[in-house]
């Protein structure tokens, strides 16, 4: 069965998504049914081949963006462009992300029907928010429980994956700068 796919990228003029290695290692394209969270990946914040786009799904399954430090959302987007890439697929020659009910991954690289240029990503987030396609969870908002849930994520994946390695690479710098009560947290508890 073909299914309508959305690829988000700040490179324009892409004609074939080509499958490309990303922080875990393997080389996918990575797609997503809803355009909301594909415009989300059309900016970057970390440089190749990490990313940072702390999203989830509320009880009703809309897709919410929490800001884990304050303004996180402004500086992510705020004059930044992007494109949104259109493409059909087979659903069943795709592949699921555990994690993301509505991202799919493709090994093979995938045609684009059509492009979308958005000017403002975050003008059109927000609209996105104002018609209640996405719920933005402001830093301000957020309880320390939902604070340290993020929080220990991030720890969680800075302790399994670069413990006792050289710790200086793109993402290790963001979540210095970003998060530093972290990656102190990170220095203390991988010795």
């Amino acid at each position: 069965m073909s299914i309508y796919l959305y690829h988000g990228s700040a490179t324009g003029g892409i004609q074939t998504l080509q499958p490309f290695t990303a922080d875990h290692g393997k080389p996918y394209v990575y797609f997503s049914t809803s355009d909301v969270s594909a415009a989300l990946y059309a900016a970057r914040v970390i440089e190749r081949p990490y990313y940072w786009v702390p999203y989830g799904y509320d009880a009703q399954g809309k897709i919410t963006y929490t800001e884990v430090w304050k303004n996180a959302f402004t500086e992510a987007f705020s004059g930044k462009s992007g494109y949104l890439y259109c493409c059909e697929a087979d659903d069943k020659k795709l592949l699921r992300f555990p994690t993301h009910h509505s991202l799919r991954l493709s090994p093979e690289p995938v045609a684009v029907a059509h492009a979308e240029k958005i000017d403002d990503l975050h003008a059109w987030l927000l609209q996105r928010e104002r018609e209640g396609k996405l719920i933005i969870q402001r830093y301000e908002s957020l309880s320390q429980d939902q604070l340290s849930l993020w929080h220990g994520m991030v720890l969680e994946e800075l302790i399994d994956r670069y413990s006792g390695i050289a710790q200086s690479n793109p993402y290790t710098q963001f979540v210095q700068e970003k998060l530093p009560a972290v990656w102190e947290r990170f220095l203390h508890e991988a010795k």
